[in-house]
């Protein structure tokens, strides 16, 4: 049987990549359970120890296809990433434009394997490609 799992994306701010992941790969915003206000009023109710609270988002695909996870790291993004994200899209420049709006920027286009592609940064800096 497979077994499931998340990305999880080291980041300096949670929220606002989760809103631009959200928004890119058509997913949602996980809110946290119950009446919890945001995930950190969620870990302290859990009786989570302050040193193992952690500021955190997430984004998830509605009809069940994943989950990525944003976590806050104090130390800032270095080098090339050594995974990312493909994004396949029917209309690859449509969605390279609607992405540029959410502040992504374009890095190279290319083709590849008789596929064009267009290889991307999204707010923090980390690359991905729509194909």
């Amino acid at each position: 049987m497979p077994r499931e799992f998340q990305v999880v994306v080291d980041c300096a701010d949670p929220d606002r990549m989760a809103t631009f992941w959200a928004a890119a790969l058509d997913y949602t915003v996980d809110g946290p359970p119950g009446e919890h206000d945001d995930w950190m009023e969620f870990q302290v109710a859990q009786g989570f120890p302050a040193d193992e609270r952690v500021d955190f988002a997430a984004v998830t695909d509605p009809a069940g296809g994943g989950r990525i996870c944003f976590i806050a790291v104090p130390e800032p993004k270095q080098g090339k990433n050594r995974l990312h994200l493909d994004i396949r899209a029917e209309q690859v420049d449509a969605l390279v434009a609607r992405l540029r709006d959410l502040g992504a920027t374009i890095l190279r286009t290319g083709r590849e394997r008789g596929q064009y592609f267009v290889t991307m940064a999204d707010i923090e800096g980390n690359e991905f490609c729509v194909h």
